[in-house]
């Protein structure tokens, strides 16, 4: 019965309720770019959208941005590392989190932000590279990252940008 119990407070501690949307904390982990692969570069460029919110836009190198095949069906094969046959690249998809919150994946290049999302003052846009069991890419003891920090108040609105791995 007790084992009933803490499996039951650990499936239902994997949940956090937001004003958004109940969302599923995946409790992410890291995994190595294998040796064999290049290091993946993420930068992020943002700009006002003309109607409302951002339009954000990552350029990748080196990376295969895309959502899991239909083929791999087993949780073992999501957890490990996918490498692109074609071109040698890791390849997953992306997150995207404001101000530390996870808000979506990113299997695409362009995303819109919705303005409430924002709040006043300074906000993080944050972006990490996830394989396709959702652990996020490391290398060299390093996460593969990028951050804008963002003031919609000051022009300009981006007032300090990092990024782990840079695109050159």
């Amino acid at each position: 019965m007790k084992f009933i119990y803490i499996f039951i407070m650990l499936l239902v501690s994997t949940f956090n309720v937001t004003a958004r949307e109940m969302v599923m904390d995946h409790s992410h982990l890291p995994i190595d770019v294998p040796k064999k692969a290049p290091i993946p570069a993420l930068s992020l460029h943002l700009v006002k959208d003309a109607m409302s919110g951002y339009n954000l836009t990552l350029e990748s190198q080196r990376y295969t941005l895309m959502p899991p095949p239909p083929e791999i069906l087993s949780m073992s094969a999501l957890m490990s590392a996918t490498v692109n046959k074609s071109s040698g690249f890791i390849e997953g998809h992306a997150h995207l989190y404001i101000n530390g919150v996870k808000i979506q994946r990113i299997y695409g290049e362009n995303i819109h932000i919705p303005q409430d999302l924002f709040k006043e003052g300074i906000n993080t846009v944050s972006v990490t590279l996830n394989n396709h069991g959702h652990m996020y890419w490391v290398a060299n003891d390093k996460k593969v990252v990028a951050t804008l920090y963002v003031d919609q108040a000051k022009k300009p609105f981006i007032t300090y940008r990092f990024e782990s791995f840079p695109v050159k």
